[in-house]
């Protein structure tokens, strides 16, 4: 491989790893910020997710707080993901695993469900490209 096919396969990898990095803050901003709702005004935050305010206030705060929990323990995961790869795909593995508990909780739940489905899909095909283009600057 000449050096010129090095350097424009490790630009491919670069881009490839910014792309995943973007949609992922995104993805975790977004989750957190809608957590940080449902922890400090639970009934705003059940509006939000289209759940009645009166049956959702006991969960709203502790759902929002796991989740806040869940974003802070994917971050070493975001600022290194070719490294901690494992961190990557159980943030992935998770993401589709409470798509199917969003969906076996009922209608009200589609949010969740959609937001979640949405995010795992673009963010484990973002991902897998990162991976194969930084595998390929490797000779």
């Amino acid at each position: 491989m000449s050096s010129l096919e090095i350097g424009w396969t490790e630009a491919q990898a670069r881009s490839a790893l910014t792309r995943f990095r973007r949609v992922f803050a995104i993805n975790l901003i977004l989750q957190s910020l809608i957590a940080l709702a449902c922890i400090l005004a639970p009934r705003f935050g059940a509006r939000i997710v289209g759940l009645n305010p009166s049956e959702a206030l006991p969960f709203l705060p502790i759902w929002g707080g796991m989740v806040i929990v869940a974003s802070a323990l994917q971050l070493f995961a975001y600022l290194d993901p070719i490294t901690q790869r494992f961190q990557v795909a159980i943030a992935m593995f998770g993401r589709f695993l409470m798509v199917l508990i969003y969906v076996c909780l009922g209608a009200a739940f589609w949010r969740f469900a959609a937001f979640d489905a949405l995010f795992a899909v673009i963010l484990s095909v973002l991902f897998y490209r990162a991976l194969i283009a930084e595998l390929q600057t490797r000779p």
